[in-house]
């Protein structure tokens, strides 16, 4: 039987109008993810007559481009795609799809039967109370003409009735209940249909189609394998990172894969690729860098632009639970150059709806350096702390990681992308028994008065480490020294013991005391502050804003702490002022010089 597609606005040809229409709807059998999209592979077969016929393909909505298409037993004709070309999907529907739909179909009828029972019993429930309500209207003055042995008779009969009446509404209520419970239990048999039908990717309404047309020679199996790219998917990582008594970390590695490209995507042959389809492929251009003198203003805004430029480029490359087996299933890794796939050993399914499967990959042992690091200056205890090294030989790509220690969920992380080779340091919650302190002794300042020709400032501080335990500790502290970058401001800072390491981690200002704390003791770290500013300073500055017009005031020296990181891990540095009025002598604008 000729099946034809009637689209007028599409099939111009005699020939296309003419040729044979064969529906195929080629399931998705291998998925290529990448972090950012995937690579579908669909394949199907059908045996077609000799001639020219038109292989009516369905599409998802993400579908970007035409696929890549290779035909045996036959050769390739013309292709093109039909958006919504059909209004009637099931003809498209794959054999998971059509055993889902017939499913639902029966639950539907289940639904219905049961509705059809309900509303029986609930007219039984209203006639046995109509009849009810038929023997109550009878009174005694409508039996006035009767004698009394017909009076009784009556009587007795009426009782009768009531009787049978009341026994049949209460049986016509207890199966009206049971009817209710039926249709409950069958709306909800109903809806689980729906949702398992929906979650094959089944198509019931308008369907858009890619139009193969194909030349058999002799009548045969004609195969159709289909390469597509589609944005619509993606995966990333996630860890459950566990501090174990021999002091390696046990990293588990999870991917959660998903995709929306409404396509069925059911036992499929799943692998994942750290390639990014979406990379730069091509150097940038480079242009002419003139130098030239720049007001401040103009300045200030090349500044901004090269500032964001890096933020915005950054933006513009964005792109925007499987069922637990009785072992363990880990991927496999292939290495292709910095490209690393994960084959996983058995077939997956992602739902067509966009929510995602989490799969275990693997489980990585690392060996770790743990030790105790303190910020004194912000936190009241020392935490416990986990160099590791990525010995795995492959890229560990950067997830939300469940921290885990002697046995207890203590919270989450971040693990940032760990190059094979490359180390990172993961926290794994407080040590409550070694406690901190931080204490800012008196300060002196020198020269106040109207008008300054120079002037210094001290800051004494301590910070203390106490161990409450039975055994010795060793504690990384780390503290923020103030520095200053102007000729006309000096810092001079004493610490008492100095410390193991000076501008840590290439931060400035920043050192670090390895502290010995015995047991049930403390540990005392002095730091003393001078800072000696110049009369030079007079009129340059001003706390409000550089552009307004100054009064006579003088200027002593304050501090102000970077405040994009803790100030125990940030730099010290030294940049504002106080103000005082040449008036009042008083300060009109104070900053201390060590801020919480």
């Amino acid at each position: 039987m000729r099946r034809t597609l009637f689209i007028t606005t599409c099939l111009t040809l005699p020939l296309a109008v003419w040729a044979e229409e064969f529906p195929l709807p080629a399931p998705v059998t291998e998925a290529e993810v990448y972090l950012q999209g995937a690579l579908l592979v669909r394949t199907g077969q059908i045996d077609l007559p000799a001639g020219e016929h038109r292989l009516l393909v369905p599409v998802g909505r993400s579908a970007n481009g035409l696929p890549n298409i290779d035909l045996t037993g036959a050769s390739l004709g013309t292709v093109e795609t039909l958006p919504g070309a059909i209004a009637d999907g099931r003809r498209f529907l794959t054999p998971p799809q059509q055993a889902a739909y017939d499913i639902w179909v029966t639950a539907q009828e289940a639904a219905g039967l049961v509705e059809d029972a309900r509303m029986r019993a609930a007219a039984a429930v209203k006639a046995a109370e109509d009849q009810l309500a038929f023997l109550r209207s009878i009174t005694g003055s409508g039996l006035d003409v009767l004698d009394a042995g017909a009076m009784l008779a009556t009587l007795d009969v009426l009782g009768e009735r009531v009787q049978e009446a009341e026994v049949a509404r209460a049986a016509a209520q207890a199966a009206l209940r049971a009817a209710d419970r039926a249709v409950r239990d069958a709306g909800l048999i109903l809806a689980q249909a729906r949702i398992d039908m929906d979650a094959t990717g089944a198509q019931l309404g308008k369907v858009s189609l890619l139009v193969i047309g194909v030349t058999v020679a002799e009548a045969g199996t004609v195969g159709l394998t289909m390469e597509t790219f589609t944005p619509q998917a993606g995966w990333g990582t996630r860890y459950d990172a566990t501090l174990e008594a021999d002091d390696s970390v046990t990293l588990e590695r999870k991917v959660e894969v998903w995709q929306g490209t409404g396509l069925p995507l059911v036992d499929v042959a799943l692998s994942l690729s750290t390639a990014d389809p979406f990379a730069q492929t091509a150097p940038q251009e480079v242009f002419p860098n003139q130098a030239s003198l720049a007001k401040p203003e103009a300045e200030l805004q090349v500044r901004r632009s090269l500032e964001t430029a890096p933020q915005e480029m950054d933006a513009a490359a964005e792109i925007s639970m499987a069922a637990p087996a009785s072992e363990p299933v880990f991927a496999k890794a292939n290495f292709d150059g910095p490209v690393v796939t994960y084959d996983y050993p058995t077939a997956v399914s992602l739902p067509s709806t966009g929510g995602s499967v989490t799969l275990t990959l693997d489980t990585q042992s690392l060996d770790a350096r743990v030790f105790n690091r303190a910020s004194p200056r912000t936190d009241e205890t020392a935490f416990l702390m986990a160099e590791v090294i990525n010995t795995t030989g492959e890229p560990l790509l950067p997830g939300p990681a469940a921290l885990f220690r002697d046995g207890a969920r203590i919270g989450e992380s971040f693990l940032p992308l760990m190059p094979a080779g490359d180390e990172v340091e993961l926290a794994f919650g407080p040590q409550q028994h070694l406690r901190l302190e931080f204490v800012r002794l008196e300060n002196e300042t020198g020269d106040r008065g109207l008008i300054f020709t120079s002037g210094t400032r001290q800051q004494d501080m301590v910070f203390r480490v106490r161990n409450l335990s039975d055994a010795t500790e060793v504690v990384e502290t780390r503290f923020a020294l103030p520095y200053s970058e102007e000729e006309d401001l000096q810092v001079d800072v004493s610490t008492r013991p100095d410390p193991d390491e000076r501008n840590v981690e290439d931060k400035r200002g920043v050192a670090q005391w390895n502290l010995d704390v015995p047991a049930r003791e403390k540990v005392e770290v002095t730091v003393g502050v001078t800072l000696e500013w110049l009369a030079a300073l007079t009129g340059e500055f001003d706390l409000r804003a550089a552009s307004e017009p100054l009064r006579p005031r003088d200027f002593a020296i304050g501090h102000q702490h970077n405040a994009d990181m803790p100030p125990e891990h940030g730099e010290s540095r030294i940049e504002q002022c106080v103000i005082f009025s040449a008036c009042t002598e008083q300060a009109t604008d104070t900053i201390p010089l060590f801020r919480e």
